[in-house]
């Protein structure tokens, strides 16, 4: 009997010192954060699109598009499809963007319309060609990082912890990557009224971290 109560106080040691030991530290995780950031560029170079419909005459309907300023246009069918005879597509680039050549273009849309009953011409877009964007991507870039973070260390002054670093980064936006000769231009948002493009970058960004100062563990939620 005496054995068995010995075997017994054996087997339970182990167990009342794990419950006694203190809990273990959890390893420090992160603070995963969205930066944004954005550029405005001034656009110098756009590329014209519009859906005509009827009987539309190539030649002069190239002949009103040169006379309006357009550069390289072309009258071709509606995407990869051969033209069924009705729709197609009329394409060509404004170089030394004003508003009065975008004007000009409206312009003579209309007179062209309207001198060849039964052409319709819709869906018009003017698609920015922005050659010279790294530079503006990159401030972009900059502006979203210092955002994330600015971010993050506000978290982290309420979680009472202390950012150590960057443990991952992931990007989205930037320069357009649409090919220039694509469908539908390819050049990103065009404002209209300013003639700027807009390039936004967005940084999805995870900071490493450790625990904090005992007074920083004091102002935590």
């Amino acid at each position: 009997m005496k054995m068995r109560v010995a075997f017994l106080a054996m087997l339970l040691l182990p167990v009342a010192a794990s419950a006694q030991a203190p809990p273990s530290v959890p390893r420090p995780g992160g603070i995963t954060v969205a930066g944004y950031g954005t550029v405005r560029v001034a656009v110098k170079t756009v590329q014209f699109t519009a859906q005509a419909r009827g009987n539309v005459d190539e030649a002069s309907a190239l002949a009103a598009m040169r006379a309006a300023g357009v550069d390289d246009p072309s009258v071709g069918p509606f995407g990869p499809r051969i033209s069924n005879g009705t729709q197609v597509l009329v394409r060509g680039t404004v170089r030394g963007v004003t508003h009065a050549k975008l004007d000009r273009i409206g312009e003579a849309a209309a007179a062209y319309v309207a001198a060849h009953p039964g052409v319709t011409l819709d869906n018009v877009v003017f698609s920015p060609r922005l050659d010279d964007c790294l530079p503006s991507e990159q401030t972009a870039r900059a502006a979203a990082l210092a955002d994330a973070r600015r971010r993050a260390d506000a978290i982290a002054a309420l979680a009472g912890v202390s950012i150590d670093g960057v443990a991952s980064v992931n990007e989205n936006g930037g320069c357009p990557t649409m090919p220039e000769n694509s469908f539908n231009g390819g050049g990103g948002p065009f404002d209209l009224g300013t003639l700027t493009s807009t390039i936004t970058v967005y940084e999805y960004v995870t900071f490493a971290i450790s625990p904090g100062t005992a007074s920083t563990r004091r102002r935590t939620l």
